[in-house]
This record gives structure tokens, sequence and C-alpha cells, in this order.
């Protein structure tokens, strides 16, 4: 009885730990996931000579570093170790493959998903989303498409304001067909665009059902 007291404090402690710590990262991590996106959009948009793009992903090999350190805190601290690894996989695979030029959209969704920890309340959440995940979410397709097109001489998608105007056509799966990637980078951004978009509306919709349906159950008591 008394080791099955001592497990369950155990465990309790852990998730407070857990807890505690993702409430401290939270800001700092949205702070560096910002950071990543503003850095990335300065290699592929400024013209830089070998130095300054070297000094620039320095920076952003050190922001990496601390989501590596923040999961390997998070993963220490978990209980159900294999679990948490399980419910990570596309985080995992985000951080192991951070040299493959061909998986970057990865990291930029997972360094934008680092930016719904700062919030808590479902309202909030929802906000976030609409002020600032999705436009952070087309602004990263649009780098990463044009990064992968604009040098290709068969791509229409030459200058960064054909990249944006694409990447809200394929956030909200409109698809005029004015413009569209045709290398395998360009296309692997446009399937990860797609999923995102359908799966932050679906999020974003819910959470709003959620909340009318939460207010017309509160005003009837």
């Amino acid at each position: 009885m008394r080791k099955s007291g001592v497990a369950e404090e155990v465990l309790a402690r852990r998730e407070e730990s857990v807890t505690r710590w993702e409430r401290v990262s939270a800001l700092p991590l949205a702070i560096l996931a910002i950071a990543f996106l503003g850095l990335w959009a300065v290699q592929v948009l400024a013209p830089l000579n070998d130095r300054d793009w070297d000094l620039v992903e320095g920076s952003i090999i050190v922001i990496w570093i601390g989501f590596i350190v923040d999961f390997l805190v998070r993963l220490f601290y978990h209980q159900d170790r294999r679990k948490f690894l399980k419910n990570n996989v596309i985080e995992i695979i985000a951080l192991v493959v951070p040299a493959l030029r061909f998986l970057r959209m990865l990291r930029v969704l997972m360094a934008v998903g680092m930016l719904t920890r700062v919030v808590q309340s479902l309202q909030a959440r929802v906000n976030l989303y609409i002020a600032i995940v999705l436009p952070m979410l087309v602004f990263a397709g649009a780098l990463g498409v044009f990064e992968a097109e604009h040098t290709n001489p068969a791509s229409n998608l030459k200058n960064f304001g054909d990249a944006i105007w694409w990447a809200w056509e394929t956030v909200f799966t409109v698809g005029y067909g004015d413009h569209f990637p045709i290398t395998l980078e360009g296309r692997f951004i446009a399937v990860v665009l797609m999923l995102g978009g359908v799966a932050m509306i679906s999020v974003v919709t819910a959470n709003l059902a959620s909340y009318f349906l939460r207010q017309q159950t509160n005003s009837r008591k």
C-alpha cells in the first residue's frame, strides 16, 4: 500500500514538473519560433554573402538546439516515455532531420506549433490560430515554395508576391491554377500546406462550435 502511494506521489511530481516546464518555457520557445522563421526569411529573401549566410545558419542551429533541449526535458519528465514518443512522431522527425532541405517545412510547422503553448484558454487559442499561426503557416509555405521554385526556369513562381498568393490559395484548398509548383520539394510543401490548412480550419471550427454551444448551455441555466 505504501509503495503504491509513493509511486503515485512520484507520478504526480513528474506531471507537475512537465506542466511547470511547459508553462515557463512557452513564451521563450514562441519567441525562438518567430526568430527562426525570421532568420529563414532572411536566408531566402536577402542577398547574403557566404559569411552572412553562415552566420544566419548558425543562429538557426542554435535555436534548433533549444527546441531539442525542450523535447528532451519533456521526455525526461514524462512517466510513460514510450507513449510520449509515439504521440510526438512528427516532432521527432522534424528534430532529427533538420539538415534535409526537402523536409524544412516540417521544422517550420514544429516551430509554429510552439506558439500554441503560450495560451491555455480555448478562446485565446482560437484567436492565436486565426491571428498568428495561420498567417505564419502561409508565410512559411510561401518562403519554402519560393526557395524551391524561383531558380527553376520552367517555374511560374518567380517572385515572393506570387508565392504568397499561391500559399493562401493552397492553405484554403482553393487552387485557381494560376500558380503551381513543379519541383518535388514545392509539391511536398503544397501537400503540407493543404493538410495544415484543413487541420487548422477544422480545429478552429470545432473550437468555435464548442464555445458557442457552451455559451448557449450557460445561458439556459
